[in-house]
């Protein structure tokens, strides 16, 4: 697995050559926002083009054991995972409005912090404790200025 930086992430986006208002990347955005690197993309897509991937080939049905327990719905790629849907817990998302309102990055539609504050608040896991810290210094240090 690849560790992707600022710039790889750009990259990457390109060569997935997706359909702009049809996805914004969720997992990717602290690395966008120069917080910290990501491992892999997790981005957000239209109920259409999670099927039109589907039917692509190119993407295979997530088959994992969570996956599988909770019917959710997730397609692989190299290094990208594909969601038709944003939730957990009391979290839900709401892809239209996820991606209409999107920080646009360098051309590139990336979750808005505070959602994504939000969604990991529900995970709850140490891992997404420490990004929520990440991300509201980010955001408060963006305030002073």
């Amino acid at each position: 697995m690849i560790q992707f930086n600022y710039m790889d992430i750009y990259k990457k986006l390109a060569s997935l050559n997706l359909p702009r208002g049809e996805y914004v990347v969720v997992g990717g955005s602290m690395t966008a926002h120069g917080i910290r690197e990501a491992h892999d993309l997790d981005i957000l897509v239209t109920p259409n083009l999670y099927k039109t991937l589907l039917e692509s080939g190119e993407y295979k049905q997530c088959t994992c054991e969570q996956c599988m327990q909770t019917s959710r719905l997730m397609l692989k790629g190299e290094d990208v995972d594909i969601l038709p849907n944003f939730m957990f817990g009391n979290y839900i998302g709401d892809t239209k409005s996820l991606i209409e309102n999107a920080d646009i990055i360098n051309s590139y539609p990336f979750i808005k912090l505070e959602e994504f504050i939000k969604f990991k608040k529900e995970l709850g896991n140490p891992k997404d404790l420490e990004d929520i810290i990440l991300m509201e210094e980010y955001l408060n240090n963006l305030s002073k200025e």
